[in-house]
């Protein structure tokens, strides 16, 4: 079981689970899971929840180390799931070492396995849509190590906001892109004052 396709498709099979009971318990379509399955997507962005539903560990899911048991796989510093992270401002994400929980005013409960350290921001615009709309929450954590297909938030060129990007690395080069594939220059250079405040582990999304 070399590749997450297959690793998948082996606990789909030994729990006796459908792509269509997945797709409907993390809120995707069944061409999502299926995609996944066959080896076309191999950075899935809700491959946590999956692994959470599934009751298997999201590193084993991803790249096959490590053991396959949730259980025998619990990181130290690692919250339970669903207790409540910030929701902070973009500002804020930032500088988030310099932000004290007093000045927080609304938290989201976070589904996903998380540090102690993970935030939640609203998606502004429409850079990263279908995949993150205008509105959703995601959840942000800055000790998840940052990997080429990563959604990650990032500050860079001297802003003090930070801003929102799937990271590309492409041998010593990174870059970001928006995932709306009408944006303009959807693909820029990540720069040498860059600073990764976070990697996107999950999201929430009202439904109508």
């Amino acid at each position: 079981m070399n590749t997450l396709a297959k690793r998948l498709g082996y606990v789909l099979e030994i729990r006796n689970i459908t792509q269509e009971k997945v797709a409907s318990a993390i809120g995707t379509s069944q061409q999502s899971i299926h995609a996944i399955c066959s080896g076309k997507t191999l950075k899935p962005r809700n491959l946590v929840a999956i692994a959470r539903f599934l009751n298997v560990s999201a590193d084993w899911l991803e790249s096959g180390g490590g053991n396959m048991d949730l259980a025998e796989n619990n990181a130290v510093g690692v919250t339970q799931f669903c207790s409540s992270v910030p929701l902070i401002s973009w500002v804020q994400a930032g500088h988030w070492a310099d932000i004290h929980l007093n000045d927080i005013d609304e938290f989201y409960p976070c589904p996903e396995k998380h540090s102690k350290a993970t935030y939640s921001l609203k998606v502004k615009g429409e850079s990263m849509s279908p995949d993150f709309i205008n509105g959703e929450i995601i959840f942000v954590d800055p000790e998840v190590e940052a990997r080429n297909g990563s959604c990650v938030v990032i500050r860079q060129n001297g802003n003090t906001e930070a801003t929102f990007k799937q990271l590309i690395i492409d041998g010593s080069q990174k870059y970001l892109k928006a995932l709306n594939p009408n944006w303009p220059n959807p693909i820029i250079e990540m720069l040498p004052d860059a600073v990764i405040c976070g990697v996107v582990i999950g999201s929430y999304r009202k439904r109508n």
